[in-house]
């Protein structure tokens, strides 16, 4: 036996009919949702219970005959057919009449949820969004025109901003484990985040209840970076809007809210741009007229003189700082004579020189004493000659033993003769020999002489006591 096989008008046309026929005149009870009206002037909702959801059209010849209109959140009884839209595919309930049955469960237990969080504070703590982010954390479905258009837009508006992106299921059975583990695994993050967004396309209010969740909206709250709340389109409003930071109409407008600041910026930049352009221009014109107003002989005179001036005071300059310099060295070569003297005066080869001259004196007196002693004793010597002779050499080798003895007592107190066993004196800027720390400072200038009568002058760069 052959199958039949069928196009795909034939098996819909088939399935419409069979619908129209079984499900005609019936009543179907409901939680309203997702009420749209169309640009031609239908109106589309969702009836749902808690397991299915119908889609529901009201044509627009009908609509003003109703007293009750259909509104989220309302439970209703509707009354009417099923049919089918052949292109599409889809089966839809066509109203004709409505019945109140009474406020849905569903948006019953939102708002009382959102009474909940009103009164623990959750939907009053409003955390700035920075005005310019570096860093931002977007919490999206990878697959969804969400997240192209929130790159997009900034990409386009400043790229200087850095996105990254965290998966998330939006919808489903896997949806509510997957936003939970990603807002919760967030707050791990070490790197500094600006501002995080939670982003969703648009949808129906079925696919957007998601967001209502009270686990999700706390997680949101609980995030340790500002956040965004981009779900759905501006006529959507879920529980994550209320507790986030701020609420975006759209995952676009998210971007925006994010660039909107930086662009202004660069626009206040190009406009200072253009300005300081703009004048910039407007000074070498007006520059330019001056300079073509002088004539060119004019302008060689003048700049003649200006140089003439110029080349005068040069050259006084000049003989300001030669007289100067001529000063100061004059200063300092008096400084260096006087330096000269005192270091002459409290030499000690100076001062042995004249204890030479005195002892030098002192040996000539000696001699004359002894010469006179010779005459004075010369006839003595005749009367007694041997016992004077002997008394004669014995005073001479006493005095010739004092004087070396003299002698070498003055060579031993010499300040030369301490120089030559390796030690040193050392005399400040005015000659004077130091003999503490605290008679200089640092820069002043020393002379140190040494055992050869050589001498080295420093510089003090550190004093240590």
């Amino acid at each position: 036996m052959a199958v039949k096989t069928y196009t795909v008008y034939e098996l819909t046309k088939q399935i419409d009919e069979l619908l129209q026929g079984s499900f005609y005149d019936i009543w179907v009870e409901g939680e309203v949702s997702n009420v749209r009206p169309s640009s031609s002037g239908h109106l589309y909702f969702l009836l749902t219970d808690e397991h299915a959801a119908l889609k529901c059209v009201i044509y627009k010849s009908r609509i003003n005959r109703f007293k009750i209109k259909p509104k989220n959140g309302l439970r209703l009884k509707v009354f009417g057919h099923i049919s089918v839209y052949i292109k599409g595919g889809e089966y839809s309930l066509v109203v004709e009449a409505i019945k109140e049955a009474g406020e849905g469960k569903k948006f019953y237990d939102l708002e009382k949820l959102k009474k909940e969080f009103k009164a623990l504070g959750y939907f009053d703590r409003k955390r700035p969004i920075p005005k310019i982010p570096k860093r931002i954390l977007l919490f999206s479905s990878i697959t969804g025109a969400a997240v192209r258009d929130i790159i997009n837009i900034i990409q386009r508006r400043s790229k200087g901003i850095e996105i990254l992106i965290y998966p998330i299921t939006v919808q489903g059975d896997l949806a509510k484990n997957s936003i939970l583990n990603a807002l919760k695994q967030a707050n791990l993050i070490e790197e500094r985040i600006d501002v995080a967004v939670l982003a969703r396309g648009g949808g129906s209010e079925e696919d957007l209840w998601i967001f209502n969740d009270p686990d999700i909206a706390k997680a949101l709250f609980n995030l340790k970076f500002p956040t965004i709340s981009a779900i759905g389109h501006q006529i959507d409003t879920t529980l994550c809007d209320f507790v986030a930071d701020k609420r975006a109409e759209t995952p676009s407008a998210a971007a925006e809210i994010l660039t909107e600041e930086r662009l202004e910026l660069i626009e206040k930049i190009n406009q200072a741009k253009e300005y300081i352009t703009l004048l910039t221009q407007k000074l070498l014109n007006l520059k330019a007229q001056k300079l073509k107003n002088f004539s060119t002989q004019r302008n060689t005179i003048r700049l003649k003189g200006l140089l003439e001036n110029k080349i005068i005071h040069l050259d006084r300059l000049a003989d300001n700082i030669d007289s100067s310099i001529k000063r100061l060295i004059m200063q300092k070569e008096k400084r260096v004579e006087y330096l000269k003297n005192r270091i002459n005066l409290l030499n000690p080869q100076e001062k042995l020189k004249l204890i030479r001259e005195q002892l030098k004196h002192s040996n000539s007196s000696i001699n004359r004493s002894i010469q006179l002693i010779i005459k004075n004793k010369w006839q003595l010597l005749k009367i007694y000659p041997e016992e004077i002779e002997n008394n004669f050499k014995t005073a001479i080798k006493n005095k010739r033993q004092k004087v070396k003895l003299l002698e070498s007592q003055i060579n031993n107190l010499s300040p030369l003769s301490i120089l030559k066993k390796g030690y040193s004196i050392t005399f400040d800027e005015n000659g004077k020999p130091i003999k503490s720390i605290s008679q200089i400072k640092e820069e002043d200038i020393i002379t140190t002489r040494f055992g050869d009568k050589s001498e080295a002058v420093s510089v003090v760069k550190s004093l240590k006591k």
